[in-house]
């Protein structure tokens, strides 16, 4: 059977290894010491589905899609909710809070997966899909907005001021990268790059003195979550009893049915934004952390069984599906006329992704196993680069077009996200010298 491989293969001369469900690579050291290959990521998890089989395919699919829908949930209708009653608490303006807690709080996905992918699986994951996550931010998120809303004129000042910041995080983590190592002074100035990001957001309106005069009071967060008509906070009878009207379509009925039962298990285990907002955010929060492990298990099982490098499926799937909070929350602030709210919600998460999400598991990674963090992937130090050409293309569209986002800019970001991936996917496989070891192989390494 396919949940039938044990541990016990790796150390035939010793038992002890008979009655542990878990089997990671630095207890196996001794034992691939002489060979010219690396373990798979998927032994740094649970023994469960390691071996290659059409079930394990399926399931870990499946598995995969319901996390996705789970964490849009958690995040679309807790987390990000939360934020907005914090970020009108503060009175706030509509760009800086997209590009500081709106950021954050859709990012949180993103920096527990770098954690599991730091701290669990030592490998490439996380930050596979941070980069792939910055890309679809900028690109798909930006497509979403441009051809499935009117046509929005944005304001030139955050745009230009939060790209900037994300050209620097941009060459921050490429020169990180270069030598395939990161020092743990290097992830320091990731995290104090992000401090001097929110010291400027801080005094923000005074720098726009500097440059600028006119300012409009509308742009302050004056809208209170609470008593908003239009998608106001939901409630936990509102959760627990909504259902379609009985003329709905068929579709919206096998929705409905399909995220019941995620919708019930968050509406009895995460308080309300409606109540106490900061409980609902510390509890929304411990959701996301147990998803992107889930996420990441179960993923890293699809990979193994498809043969797809861990860089490659942070890149693509895990990227996507992560960034589900982003394209939610940026889409309906943009549908109601905060195009700049959007944008610099998408790009200041990018931002928060690389300098926290990346800097903050790495500086801890180094400060408690006392090593530097190694990456394996020489293709991500190109893709990282890369990312410099979507930013630049994204801003020199909305400079074309009078920094009105519309349906021509939404399709130029989208043709390039597609060709970002072909380009990044092909790198990474020409690139890859990584010889993995062959667990299931009767006269490989293990006899």
């Amino acid at each position: 059977m396919f949940f039938d491989w044990r541990s016990s293969e790796f150390k035939r001369s010793s038992n002890e290894w008979e009655h542990y469900p878990f089997a990671y690579r630095h207890y196996m050291s001794d034992d691939i010491d002489g060979l010219n290959c690396t373990l798979p990521t998927i032994m740094d998890f649970p023994n469960l589905l390691r071996q290659k089989s059409w079930i394990a395919i399926v399931v870990s699919f499946l598995v995969s899609m319901y996390l996705f829908v789970i964490l849009a949930i958690v995040c679309d209708d807790y987390l990000v909710p939360a934020m907005e009653r914090l970020c009108y608490t503060l009175r706030m303006t509509y760009d800086v809070a997209g590009a500081t807690f709106l950021a954050a709080s859709t990012s949180a996905p993103e920096l527990f997966v770098n954690f599991v992918g730091t701290f669990v699986t030592n490998g490439d994951i996380g930050l596979g899909t941070i980069v792939g996550s910055s890309v679809f931010n900028i690109l798909a998120i930006a497509g979403v907005c441009g051809i499935f809303t009117q046509p929005t004129k944005l304001d030139w000042w955050p745009v230009t001021r939060d790209t900037a910041w994300y050209l620097v995080a941009i060459g921050s983590l490429t020169s990180v990268l270069w030598d395939s190592l990161v020092m743990w002074y290097e992830a320091v100035v990731l995290l104090l790059l992000y401090f001097a990001y929110v010291i400027q957001l801080f005094f923000d309106r005074r720098i726009q003195n500097l440059f600028r005069h006119e300012h409009a009071e509308s742009e302050l967060l004056d809208e209170d979550p609470m008593t908003r008509e239009e998608e106001p906070l939901k409630g936990f009878r509102d959760r627990v009893c909504a259902k379609p009207q009985p003329k709905s379509h068929f579709c919206q009925w096998t929705w409905w049915v399909i995220k019941y039962p995620a919708e019930l298990m968050l509406a009895c285990t995460v308080p309300s934004a409606r109540s106490i907002f900061f409980l609902s955010m510390c509890f929304a929060v411990l959701w996301i952390s147990m998803i992107s492990y889930l996420l990441a298990w179960f993923l890293t099982i699809l990979g193994y069984n498809l043969n797809i490098p861990d860089a490659i499926m942070g890149l693509t799937v895990l990227a996507a599906g992560t960034s589900v909070p982003e394209v939610a929350s940026s889409y309906i602030v943009s549908k109601k006329g905060y195009g700049s709210m959007a944008i610099c919600s998408a790009i200041g998460s990018n931002t928060f992704d690389i300098f926290v999400c990346l800097g903050l598991p790495w500086l801890l990674n180094i400060l408690i196993y006392q090593h530097k963090v190694v990456i394996d992937s020489t293709a991500l130090t190109f893709t990282t680069a890369m990312l410099v050409i979507t930013a630049s293309i994204l801003y020199l569209c909305l400079l074309a077009s009078k920094l009105v986002m519309g349906k021509i800019v939404g399709w130029i970001c989208v043709i390039s996200y597609v060709l970002f991936l072909i380009t990044a996917c092909t790198l990474e496989m020409l690139l890859s010298k990584e010889n993995t070891c062959d667990i299931e192989d009767p006269n490989g390494f293990f006899y």
